[in-house]
């Protein structure tokens, strides 16, 4: 009775392995004869197969999977989306020879990923060059998450999107940015690309001397950069601003001037949030009555007011400390001098400018 059930088990097992060397090999004629959309229907259809299969089935599945959705992108068909399905494809490749023990096609795995990474990276500098920031944010948010180890990606989509005003997506980008700990400082590694004569921002010194040594770059230097956090909490300050979330966006001002107390943006900054919510305070008055209880609520609020005032005057006294020459500062700190009849102050500073 066992030798039954193992003569069926072992033929069950074969007539398996066939089926889907057949599947793989339908795909592939699919595929070869043009029919792109075919293959991919049927490697989805059958890719749940692959969990159980010999190492070298999976290596032909997964490398045909892979070719198939770079050849959607070839044609222009959701770029972003098909490289990125492509590359996980050769991630999960490589990650089964290396269970095997078998490279049949890990070299080419390799290499067509950094192939897709660079033309990835190519495609996104020319959208920026021609000022189409959304094409090339979307590709170098898709560049970072194809290894998110390069936070260089992250943090340059992110600009992308600041320019493209998709400050949904920036946001998401400066959140992720700020809970890394990303600071963008340290010495910086550039190389020149041959292929479009750009300058070229490199994770690392390896990674810019492993493109100068296959040729693909020349001209390599090195720079010191100033950290990013200031950028950072500044930016993640001004989108909570235009979200009218005031006390978010305080918080992270605050943080930016605890990053760097001789920033003088964050104080600035500050102030005009200030005076955003005086008005809020004033909107509140304009629909007051004259009852006993609204006059008690215009007291309250009129405090209020006042102190947010002051509150802004703090900040650009700061600033104006911090560089007497900027007309912008001296100017509004004057008008809140005048509007709160701080006489003093405002002789003061109006005999200095």
């Amino acid at each position: 009775m066992r030798s039954n059930f193992t003569f069926l088990l072992i033929t069950f097992i074969s007539l398996t392995m066939s089926a889907q060397k057949d599947q793989i090999k339908q795909a592939r004629a699919e595929f070869k004869n043009g029919n792109s959309q075919g293959a991919i229907s049927l490697i989805n259809k059958w890719e749940y197969l692959m969990i159980n299969a010999p190492y070298e089935d999976k290596s032909e599945f997964y490398n045909l999977k892979a070719e198939v959705y770079k050849s959607f992108a070839d044609k222009n068909i959701d770029v972003i989306d098909n490289l990125g399905a492509a590359i996980e494809a050769y991630n999960i490749l490589l990650r089964e020879e290396k269970l095997s023990g078998e490279y049949k096609y890990t070299v080419k795995a390799v290499e067509s990923i950094k192939k897709i990474k660079e033309e990835l990276q190519d495609s996104a500098r020319s959208d920026v060059n021609q000022n189409k920031f959304l094409d090339g944010a979307k590709k170098m948010y898709s560049l970072y998450n194809i290894d998110k180890k390069d936070t260089i990606n992250l943090y340059l989509s992110t600009s992308y999107f600041m320019s493209a005003k998709d400050y949904v997506s920036a946001l998401r980008n400066y959140k992720e940015l700020n809970s890394l700990n990303y600071n963008g400082g340290g010495k910086q590694y550039f190389a020149k690309n041959k292929k479009n004569n750009n300058e070229e921002l490199f994770e690392s010194a390896a990674d810019r001397d492993a493109s100068v040594k296959a040729g693909t770059h020349d001209n390599p230097r090195n720079d010191n950069a100033k950290s990013k956090k200031n950028e950072i909490y500044q930016n993640i300050a001004y989108i909570y601003s235009l979200n009218g979330e005031l006390s978010q966006a305080e918080n992270f001002y605050k943080q930016s001037i605890a990053a760097n107390p001789k920033f003088i943006d964050p104080y600035v900054d500050l102030a005009y949030l200030g005076l955003e919510k005086k008005k809020l305070l004033s909107d509140k008055i304009s629909v007051l009555g004259t009852s006993k209880a609204d006059m008690l609520v215009y007291d309250d609020l009129k405090l209020k007011m006042d102190n947010e005032v002051k509150i802004a005057i703090s900040y650009l006294e700061t600033a104006n400390k911090m560089d007497p020459k900027n007309t912008k500062v001296s100017e509004l700190l004057l008008k809140l001098y005048r509007a709160m009849d701080y006489i003093a102050e405002y002789n003061s500073l109006k005999a200095r400018i």
